[in-house]
């Protein structure tokens, strides 16, 4: 039968012969060992700060649109996020192209809602996390997009009108008790109120358009004013 050796006691035969044989300058042996375990340590990233999503989610401060736009994932199951108040489907992790943009109305003072559905567990979890089974939140925002380890930046970056202060970046967990990354459906999720849309889908006329506009016009009157002329004098002979 062989015999095992334990493993310090064999780094401790390979390690001596050096030791015996080292250059005056000890201090360098040691520092290449030490040097050597640092490289092969593997260090945690830092966990993201993830915000969990508030119990009210989003309560819309006025009319508007909220816009959803899809980043990206990590998953190995298939969810499907929905809009509760009427149950659209925004975007399928695994098939929803990314950059993909979905708009919902939604009308001041009314409480809205996401879930999310995996298909391989027949689980739905909520953005309301008092309303999932175990009890924990499944949805968390972030206003960094590389909290999520998918990318650096988003593909589709977006920084202005978050419907949440300051995150314009949310993400689920799909299933209970897991690695807590929050990348297994991420997007961004914007709120324009519909006035400022309005304004932004017909913008006030710039001077030189008012300018063309006016001189047809009034290429029209003189036409007409014209016609009128040429027929009192037919009539006249």
């Amino acid at each position: 039968m062989r015999k095992s050796v334990p493993i310090a006691y064999g780094l401790a035969l390979l390690v001596s012969p050096l030791m015996a044989f080292r250059p005056a300058k000890a201090g360098l042996l040691v520092t290449t060992l030490a040097g050597a375990v640092a490289l092969g340590t593997w260090v945690t990233p830092a966990k993201a700060a993830f915000i969990p999503a508030s119990a009210l989610f989003f309560t819309a401060p006025t009319d508007g649109i909220l816009t959803f736009t899809y980043e990206g994932f990590s998953a190995g199951d298939t969810d499907h996020m929905i809009f509760t108040f009427n149950g659209d489907e925004l975007s399928i992790n695994q098939t929803t192209p990314v950059g993909t943009v979905a708009h919902e109305a939604v009308l001041a003072g009314q409480l809205y809602q996401l879930s999310l559905h995996n298909d391989q567990t027949g689980v739905t979890w909520f953005s309301n996390m008092a309303s999932n089974s175990d009890k924990t939140f499944h949805l968390a925002s972030t206003d960094t997009f590389s909290d999520f380890r998918l990318n650096v930046t988003a593909p589709t970056p977006v920084n202005t009108d978050c419907a949440i202060a300051g995150r314009c970046y949310l993400g689920w967990e799909d299933l209970s008790g897991a690695d807590g990354d929050f990348n297994d459906l991420v997007f961004a999720l914007q709120f324009i109120p519909s006035g400022l849309r309005s304004a932004a889908a017909d913008p006030i006329p710039e001077p030189t358009t008012l300018v063309l506009l006016c001189t047809g016009l009034l290429g029209v009157g003189l036409a007409r004013r014209r016609g009128d002329l040429g027929s009192d004098a037919q009539k006249i002979l």
